[in-house]
């Protein structure tokens, strides 16, 4: 490949990374955004429970458009969730409020009611499957509920929050075809009767049926656009096997976080600015060489953490700054390389040059420096797989650090060389 032709990549991959990084801004995790840390427990013991609630928990938090949360196993029982929740803020009360309800929902033909007090409604109990249920709030009404329900959440196929014919709120479902074709032939034979959508053993509506409802309704009575949202979120993740309840809670202020990366930005800079420093001092000219890779490496690594939606954590910094050391010890490799080969062409008949000393040099280091990077790489493997979340942080980020290395230490360093002893150009040797 010409001289140009790799210019014109390499220019266009530093292009691309840039505009990467200025459009999306990185994702911080929770030491260094802020946020909150919640332990749940699970009234059921198991593997297989604690997976199937750990996967619906997720699906909550992820309604909430909070991507980043980690939710993992936490302790030897199997009884608990670790549950890690960037940014926290005002919307939190509504995540806890989430989290802790079953979201179990079932239709049931009313068949009584409404009353006032539990007493009444329980004495107008008249036959065998009947039960008692209330809606919440401070004065709840009480119905009286004929079994089995006609209809559960299973059957559901989304849910979401919707403006109603009133210009209020409420919670549209869509349901499955077997769902959509029981329940089109239950409402069709109850015109004019009352249906009540059970969450949680609390009745949230109790509407009248007016038509036919196959495929699609709505589950009326939210106060506000974030209740009706709320119901859809906890209805499309589904009911948790077990109750769940928070037995600890803390939160990392994000004023903390703002310091960790102050922190790790200044511990960044000052290990890069030593490490520039002492390659202009020992390499002179070919230091700004190093200059210029390292910066492109960091430019690069950015780019790919956010083109992977990596998340950026305490650890991951560590993982960044660790990066620069091993790009320096690909650099320092490279221009000891140089150095012996540059001795060996200024023999006298040797017909070597400047250039024929710099390939050489990189033909030599190869090796070495894919041996190093690949047997690191195998490291970042092995604490990706089996590490914590904080751990596989660290692992990813240098991980992608090492990969945009060997391409900057070997492609465009190279070609930093190349446009300084280009035909027509004269260069010292360092």
């Amino acid at each position: 490949m010409s001289i140009r032709s790799k210019s014109v990549f390499v220019f266009l991959l530093t292009a691309i990374a840039a505009i990467v990084v200025a459009i999306k801004p990185i994702r911080l995790g929770l030491d260094l955004r802020g946020g909150a840390n919640l332990v749940l427990e699970v009234d059921g013991e198991g593997a297989t429970v604690l997976e199937e609630t750990r996967r619906i928990v997720e699906r909550k938090i992820n309604g909430y458009g909070i991507s980043e949360a980690s939710v993992q196993p936490f302790g030897a029982a199997q009884r608990r969730l670790l549950v890690q929740i960037p940014g926290g803020g005002d919307g939190m009360e509504r995540i806890r409020e989430s989290l802790t309800r079953r979201g179990v929902l079932q239709w049931y033909l009313v068949a009584g009611g409404p009353f006032a007090e539990e007493a009444q409604a329980r004495a107008a109990v008249s036959a065998l499957g009947q039960r008692v249920s209330a809606t919440a709030g401070a004065e709840p009404e009480w119905y009286v509920l004929q079994g089995p329900p006609v209809l559960e959440g299973g059957d559901l196929k989304n849910a979401r929050a919707v403006r109603d014919a009133g210009g209020g709120w409420s919670t549209g479902f869509t349901l499955g075809n077997e769902g959509g074709r029981r329940f089109g032939a239950f409402t069709g034979a109850h015109l004019g009767e009352r249906v009540a959508a059970v969450i949680d053993d609390t009745i949230a509506s109790a509407g009248r049926i007016e038509d036919r409802i196959e495929s699609e309704g709505q589950i009326r009575g939210a106060r506000s656009a974030e209740e009706a949202e709320d119901l859809a979120i906890l209805l499309r993740a589904g009911a948790v096997p077990a109750a769940v309840r928070i037995i600890e809670e803390s939160t990392v202020a994000p004023s903390l976080g703002a310091d960790s990366i102050r922190q790790g930005i200044t511990a960044a800079v000052a290990g890069a600015a030593a490490v520039i420093a002492a390659m202009f001092a020992v390499y002179r000219g070919d230091g700004w060489n190093a200059t210029v890779t390292l910066a492109l490496n960091g430019l690069y690594l950015m780019a790919m953490l956010v083109l992977f939606d990596a998340v950026l954590t305490l650890p991951g910094i560590a993982g960044l700054i660790l990066t620069i050391g091993m790009a320096v010890d690909s650099n320092v490799l490279i221009f000891e390389r140089i150095r012996e080969c540059g001795s060996e062409a200024a023999k006298p008949a040797s017909g070597g040059g400047r250039w024929t000393a710099v390939a050489q040099g990189f033909d030599k280091a190869w090796s070495t420096i894919l041996d190093t990077h690949v047997t690191t790489l195998v490291s970042c493997s092995i604490l990706f797989l089996m590490g914590t979340a904080a751990v596989r942080g660290f692992a990813i980020t240098l991980g992608l650090g090492l990969l945009t290395n060997l391409f900057t230490a070997v492609v465009v360093s190279r070609l930093l060389f190349e446009w300084r002893l280009r035909p027509g150009r004269t260069a010292t040797v360092s």
